[in-house]
């Protein structure tokens, strides 16, 4: 091994530390989520009669909502996010009292 292989290292490391950082940060591999699609469920759930879904599923999508949106309603910036925040409070409201 020459003396000139061993000043690769350094920069090999360095490039393997903004490949990391760029694959972390830049979202390329974030799957995209279709929100539309949460709030039609929410809707159909919250506007169907009680016993027309199960708890489980309506514990379900309350979940999903609450991990995606962990902030509270008022801290949320997109609309579309705070009328499925809401609608799985709702829901949520709803399992509570049974």
């Amino acid at each position: 091994m020459s003396p000139l292989d061993s000043k690769y290292y350094p920069v090999a490391f360095l490039v393997l530390i903004g490949t990391a950082g760029f694959i972390m940060y830049s979202g390329v591999f974030v799957p995209k989520i279709n929100l539309d699609q949460y709030k039609e469920v929410c809707l159909k759930y919250q506007a169907a009669a009680t016993g027309t879904y199960s708890d489980k599923e309506l514990l379900s999508l309350v979940t999903k909502v609450n991990y995606l949106f962990p902030d509270k309603v008022e801290d949320l910036n997109d609309p579309l996010e705070k009328e499925i925040k809401t609608c799985a409070n709702v829901l949520s409201k709803r399992l509570s009292h049974k």
